[in-house]
């Protein structure tokens, strides 16, 4: 495995149903049941009990702390907010609300997500897809990787990964190749099913790239606007370089160079690239675009290439990503619900 790790942060919805939490006490829900079996939670794996099993396989108590730590801070404000708490002591953990003690609550969330996980491990298995043997191998995985002193091998992010990080890393590369998988068979979509899967894309995944470049005047906010006067030259077909000469003794902090804006590249945190690249999104060659913000800029486009959006032949992979993305959940709600999971008292 190549050590490319993106971390993703796992969301959890914690709004369930009263009913359901109401019921937590009494066992767990899980694909849709409530189950229990004695014999089997005497069984020992390595000498070890497990906490229970999802269709026959066995996990442990570690594996369902593992996702109960990524829920604690949620859970807490999840209740801080239902039961308007001003704050949290030592016994909050353990207190009985309607729905149910925090601690309980936090175990059958993190208990729900371990399951899911298992069943789409145990899918990808079934496919023939690089899988642990065992949900808990996952451990050993983790550990084998943590070891590595390969000093020629490149890293990508962190060298070691604690029990979360490497799960959540490891089971979206199965994730992934469990729809791949899928999509060459079992879900294979139809031309038709894809130009449905297309129109239901919001129209700003369907924007092309686009690569544009010009001059740019730019001038003291402080002093006299040029831009009327730019603005003339321009249409007059004169070169920036000659109007800025031409320009330069009545306003004298004015500067002309060149720019280049790649769509690809655009900073998703800085508010105005991402308003300059709207403005000039839509331009031709030979337009002229005053800067966003009323910053003192005029933009002069002298080549433009692409823009404007994807047909479905143009990029039909955009279409089979929606198809997939949206069968896939359905798939593994399906397989889930079906699960057979159990619980066995601590």
């Amino acid at each position: 495995m190549k050590k490319n790790v993106t971390r993703k942060n796992r969301k959890t919805t914690l709004l369930v149903t009263a009913a359901v939490c109401l019921l937590a006490g009494a066992g767990i829900f899980v694909a849709g049941r409530f189950v229990t079996d004695t014999i089997a939670a005497n069984k020992t794996y390595d000498g070890r009990k497990p906490a229970g099993t999802v269709n026959g396989e066995p996990f442990f108590q570690e594996d369902v702390d593992v996702y109960g730590a990524e829920l604690r801070a949620a859970v807490a404000i999840h209740y801080g907010k239902l039961y308007n708490l001003s704050g949290m002591g030592a016994d909050f953990w353990d207190t009985k609300y309607s729905i149910g003690t925090p601690r309980e609550f936090q175990y059958n969330l993190a208990l729900k997500d371990l399951a899911r996980n298992m069943v789409l491990i145990q899918e990808a298995r079934r496919r023939g897809i690089d899988a642990p043997a065992s949900y808990h191998d996952l451990e050993d995985e983790r550990a084998d990787w943590n070891t590595r002193t390969d000093e020629d091998e490149i890293v990508y992010g962190p060298k070691e990964l604690g029990p979360a990080e490497f799960n959540s890393y490891r089971i979206t590369g199965i994730r992934d190749e469990l729809k791949t998988a899928l999509l060459q068979k079992e879900l294979k979509p139809t031309v038709a099913q894809l130009r449905t899967a297309w129109a239901s894309l919001p129209d700003g995944m369907k924007i092309a790239p686009f690569l544009v470049s010009g001059a740019v005047f730019k001038w003291n906010a402080d002093g006299p606007s040029p831009e009327d006067d730019i603005r003339a030259a321009l249409r007059r077909g004169l070169s920036p370089e000659y109007i800025l000469g031409s320009l330069a003794a009545s306003y004298r902090e004015l500067t002309q160079e060149s720019f280049e804006i790649d769509s690809r590249y655009i900073s998703k945190e800085d508010e105005y690239d991402q308003e300059r690249a709207a403005a000039l999104e839509n331009t031709a060659k030979g337009s002229i675009v005053p800067a966003p913000q009323g910053r003192p800029e005029l933009y002069y486009v002298t080549e433009k290439q692409g823009g404007g959006f994807f047909t479905f032949e143009e990029a039909p992979g955009l279409a089979r990503n929606k198809w997939i993305n949206d069968q896939f959940d359905l798939f593994l709600d399906k397989k889930v619900k079906a699960a057979r999971v159990k619980r066995f008292k601590r």
